[in-house]
């Protein structure tokens, strides 16, 4: 059964219960109505086995969290004025948010909470007292057959050309909505110390903003080099036609496009605000930017893949390690944790 505002398709096994899309210009009273009229649907159609959540519900047997904790968010989204963050605590979206999370991570109204890396794992159990073993990490998995290394001798040479790319220039993949979160002004900024370094970027971006980052590579005098080109559904053709994935950004709880990279064969550099920087295996598979902000240190880092020999070296090692992210890895230990905590299950605290 699964409890949602809107779906596409209705695949079989599976029953839908829509829940009410209400109060949609009230961005904090439309929070709190899905979690309330969640729980009431929840209640009308049960029992359950399992109830799991991957959005903004305040109770369930198991909690999947791919966001991590608002505060820590907050600390980058909300900005560096001291006035400006004390105003975007207190709107009451931010606060409607923060209420659901609180009782989300309240002992009684879970059995089991899964983060997707341990920086997410590091934040709950930071903030809300909760131990390891019940703040679990399970990293996503990867269609290791859509990424596969196949891709490049598949896909490199035809990218390339459409983009009228030589076959010896260094390209660089940039993939990310919300460019500015995800670090692409570093990016851009480390580029001119790269000599001859083409940037893809891929990803949705409001226009007004994204023409910031078009006037910024000019000022750099990089416009030549670096390649704006929107929303792509065949991503994965572009990995391929790639030497290095970057990603500086100031706070992900993970990064899959990271795994994604290193699946297809292709070396990452990821900043250590994002749960993926766990995978990365130091001068073998990429490099972890300590600071999202130092845009020298991020061209110190990827320099030597610039050479192809060495960017394929490395990329044949992070294809490796990315085998043990298989979905059928992240699944199996899924169903595990069902019936560990199936096992186990007392009624939940009544949300009401």
């Amino acid at each position: 059964h699964y409890f949602c505002h809107f779906w596409n398709e209705e695949p079989e096994g599976i029953q839908f219960h829509k829940i009410p899309y209400i109060f949609k210009p009230l961005r904090w009273a439309k929070v709190l109505a899905f979690d309330r009229l969640t729980q009431r649907a929840i209640a009308r159609q049960g029992p359950f086995d399992i109830i799991h959540g991957f959005s903004k519900t305040s109770h369930q047997d198991i909690y999947t969290d791919g966001s991590g904790c608002l505060e820590d968010f907050q600390a980058y989204s909300l900005g560096k004025s001291a006035m400006r963050r004390f105003l975007g605590r207190m709107s009451l979206h931010q606060q409607a948010v923060l209420s659901i999370q609180r009782a989300r991570f309240t002992r009684g109204n879970f059995k089991r909470i899964i983060a997707m890396s341990q920086l997410v794992q590091s934040q709950i159990c930071k903030r809300y007292g909760l131990t390891a073993q019940e703040v679990e990490v399970v990293y996503n998995g990867i269609d290791l057959e859509r990424f596969h290394p196949r891709n490049i001798l598949r896909h490199r040479t035809a990218v390339r050309r459409e983009l009228e790319l030589d076959d010896d220039v260094p390209v660089v993949l940039f993939v990310a909505n919300d460019y500015e979160r995800k670090g692409l002004g570093t990016l851009l900024r480390a580029l001119p110390r790269l000599r001859d370094a083409v940037c893809l970027v891929i990803g949705k971006e409001r226009p007004h903003r994204r023409s910031r980052f078009v006037k910024m590579a000019t000022a750099l005098g990089v416009q030549g080099r670096v390649h704006f080109l929107g929303v792509h559904p065949d991503v994965d053709r572009f990995f391929a036609a790639s030497d290095l994935c970057c990603l500086p950004t100031y706070f992900d709880a993970f990064g899959m496009v990271i795994l994604e990279a290193m699946a297809t064969g292709i070396p990452a550099i990821v900043s250590a605000k994002a749960g993926a920087a766990e995978i990365i295996v130091r001068d073998e598979t990429g490099a972890v930017l300590p600071d999202p902000d130092n845009d020298e240190a991020l061209a110190k880092l990827m320099r030597p893949f610039m050479d192809r020999a060495y960017a394929r070296k490395a990329g044949h090692r992070a294809r490796k390690e990315c085998r043990r992210f298989s979905w059928d890895s992240h699944f199996n230990r899924i169903l595990e944790i069902y019936d560990e905590v199936s096992a186990s299950r007392k009624p939940l605290k009544k949300g009401f």
